[in-house]
């Protein structure tokens, strides 16, 4: 059906959105609608480049990892990190952060993000959530784990 959106995706803050691969050029058409000025493509490596990698008003990252309940990492979290502070530190950037489907592995990264930014764990669980209803707190710990031991994050109180 003409005008109907192909791109599933939740804004988390006013200039971080979440949400599932844009593996169409209708899809990152809607990117480039949102003002999205950059991604971050949390999945496995593509046999060939997605569409939003090749997009040349898009600055692309691939933080590459498998959606396999395993630990991502410290060192997948500060790539993730690395990557969106350098992205937000640009006037009017927006960050969009995918996976396959924005259920797992860009959800832990957004949170990652959001906890670099000062938010506190539980703000940031609650926000991801309830933005976007479909995601699961999977990796939530083991980003908090990780955070801790990059020293970026201290440890909630109860």
């Amino acid at each position: 059906m003409p005008g109907e959106l192909v791109l599933d995706a939740h804004a988390v803050t006013g200039r971080l959105l979440l949400g599932a691969a844009p593996d169409s050029a209708a899809a990152v058409s809607e990117l480039l609608a949102l003002g999205v000025t950059h991604v971050l493509d949390c999945r496995t490596p593509r046999p060939a480049p997605p569409p939003a990698a090749t997009c040349r008003d898009l600055v692309w990252h691939s933080a590459p990892t498998e959606d396999d309940g395993a630990s991502r990492g410290a060192d997948w979290y500060a790539a993730c990190l690395a990557f969106a502070e350098l992205a937000l530190r640009e006037d009017g950037a927006r960050l969009y952060c995918h996976c396959a489907a924005g259920v797992n592995r860009s959800p832990a990264a957004t949170y990652a993000i959001l906890l670099g930014q000062g938010w506190a764990p539980a703000t940031a669980r609650s926000r991801i959530l309830t933005r976007r209803p479909q995601a699961r707190p999977r990796y939530f710990e083991d980003a908090d784990r990780c955070l801790r031991e990059l020293g970026i994050a201290e440890q909630e109180t109860p």
